[in-house]
């Protein structure tokens, strides 16, 4: 099977949706696969002087990279677009790319019959044998309901029911250390559908029920969004990353993990000399940067060591017995730390 993955983020290999793509291609097995990253390449916005349909048939006057996509997706079975959401449709870059198409049509007028428009272009191509996948993220807590653009211009391109999508709402939370078991669990359900696809040429209902869960309740991620910014409310100052980070570290507390009693946690970055407090209570957990409360436990740690504790790069308990950081206080709390801020509860209501 041979793969073309286009990946249409501005972030290039960095890109939150390109991880999502790389697991379902693990799905799918063997595979001869070529990435084409949109944001390397030199690709100008469609002049709209039709030359490839008369002067040059099938040849794009403009001499820059979008030549090479186009014979990619020749040599390609299976095309997976790959992109992040943006304002409700594919980044400027791909779009570009996508407008650049036109060399693979004929000039001719044609009715469709698949409810998709009242007319279209004939290809100049047999492409008839090709599949395509849709894989995007976006920063909106779901999906559902933010897609009807992309819906569209696929539908246009590739047919109506022609081409199977993963839509991921909650994106940005691939990028968050503490959110990396919630994270991991997504993309292993991608690496499912990407099985499944290469089986039955489709994503399973079960699977995509699960691809269809939230990774964090809306109000939960929300939170963790807001925090992630590291600026104030009224989005001028810029917080100090290590507050930030602590921000969102508290928005991942679960509220049914409240037992009647009130903590204080006080987590203190050795190496920054920055110091914060974190109050589990009934209606959340709020950071305080004065450290005013007598702390139930305290966590004395380097910066780097407890962004790889939460993140799971390294455990927790393998850390403390190499020193790397120190408990102080109730220990209680560290025991019972994936119950307050673990990945439960996340499922769609």
């Amino acid at each position: 099977m041979k793969v073309l993955v286009i990946n249409g983020s501005p972030r290039g290999e960095k890109s939150n949706s390109l991880r999502l793509a790389v697991a379902f291609l693990k799905g799918l097995g063997e595979t001869e696969t070529r990435y084409f990253h949109v944001a390397q390449k030199q690709i100008a916005a469609c002049r709209g002087c039709f030359a490839c349909w008369s002067k040059t048939p099938g040849k794009c006057v403009i001499a820059d990279d979008a030549a090479e996509a186009l014979r990619d997706q020749l040599w390609a079975d299976v095309i997976v677009w790959s992109f992040p959401l943006y304002f409700y449709s594919v980044p400027g870059a791909l779009k570009n790319l996508i407008d650049r198409q036109l060399p693979m049509s004929l000039p001719f007028m044609t009715e469709r019959t698949d409810g998709c428009g009242n007319g279209g272009h004939p290809s100049r191509y047999d492409m008839g044998g090709k599949k395509h996948v849709v894989i995007s993220t976006c920063g909106f807590y779901t999906a559902e309901g933010n897609y009807d653009g992309v819906c569209s211009l696929f539908d246009h391109m590739c047919g109506a029911g022609n081409y199977e999508t993963v839509f991921c709402g909650e994106g940005e939370l691939f990028r968050v250390p503490a959110a990396k078991p919630l994270t991991d669990m997504y993309l292993e359900n991608v690496r499912r559908g990407g099985e499944e696809y290469a089986r039955d040429g489709r994503i399973g209902p079960e699977t995509r029920a699960k691809l269809s869960e939230l990774l964090l309740p809306k109000e939960v991620f929300e939170t963790q969004a807001n925090a992630s910014w590291g600026v104030s409310p009224d989005g001028q100052a810029k917080a100090d990353e290590t507050l930030t980070f602590t921000r969102q570290m508290a928005a991942m507390y679960r509220k049914e993990s409240w037992d009647g009693k009130d903590r204080v946690l006080e987590i203190r970055y050795t190496d920054r000399d920055r110091a914060y407090q974190l109050l589990l209570g009934k209606d959340g957990c709020p950071v305080t940067e004065d450290c005013a409360r007598t702390p139930d436990t305290v966590i004395e740690t380097p910066w780097d060591v407890w962004q790889q504790v939460s993140s799971g790069a390294i455990r927790g308990d393998e850390a403390i017995m190499k020193g790397l950081y120190r408990i102080a206080g109730d220990f209680t709390l560290m025991m019972r730390w994936n119950e307050f801020f673990g990945a439960g509860g996340a499922k769609q209501e």
